[in-house]
C-alpha cells in the first residue's frame, strides 16, 4: 500500500487546481489521485454564456489556437 501527503479524491478541473495549489507550497510532497476519469486532471477553459446566447466566438472571450 502506497503513502502520500496528499490524496485527492476526484478527478478533472478541480483535482488540477488543488494539485497546482500544492505544488505551489510543497514541490516536494507525495500526491495520491483516485479518480474514475480516464484522462489525468487538466485545466478546461470556462465556458462562455454567450456561446448560449449566439454571441459570436470572438466576442465570448474563448480563443483558440490552432
Amino acid at each position: 500500500m502506497s503513502n502520500y501527503r496528499y490524496l485527492i479524491i476526484g478527478g478533472g478541473m478541480t483535482a488540477y487546481a488543488a494539485i497546482c495549489g500544492i505544488r505551489s507550497v510543497d514541490s516536494e510532497g507525495t500526491i495520491g489521485l483516485i479518480s474514475a476519469e480516464f484522462h489525468p486532471p487538466y485545466k478546461r477553459p470556462p465556458l462562455s454564456k454567450g456561446l448560449w446566447k449566439g454571441k459570436p466566438m470572438e466576442k465570448s472571450g474563448i480563443r483558440y489556437k490552432s
